[in-house]
């Protein structure tokens, strides 16, 4: 489950501006994965994910350089 759930968090960050936890527990709802902001900020420090500037006024999630891929190693 949880590895199906960070290819879907990573599917995710990469088709959408997602700035939020809330807005990524959103989505993940929507895609049938039902979770709590403390999941999603779990898988978010084990994807490595951090947070790039897309404007002046606004953020997205995104994959860190050199982060492993899901079920890999960095």
């Amino acid at each position: 489950m949880k590895y199906s759930r960070h290819a879907k968090i990573l599917e995710l960050i990469e088709k959408y501006q997602i700035e939020t936890q809330e807005e990524l527990a959103e989505k993940l709802k929507e895609h049938g994965m039902d979770v709590t902001q403390a999941t999603v900020s779990r898988d978010i420090k084990e994807l490595r994910l951090i947070k790039v500037m897309v404007d002046k006024d606004h953020y997205k999630y995104a994959r860190a350089q050199g982060a492993a891929a899901v079920g890999g190693r960095a």
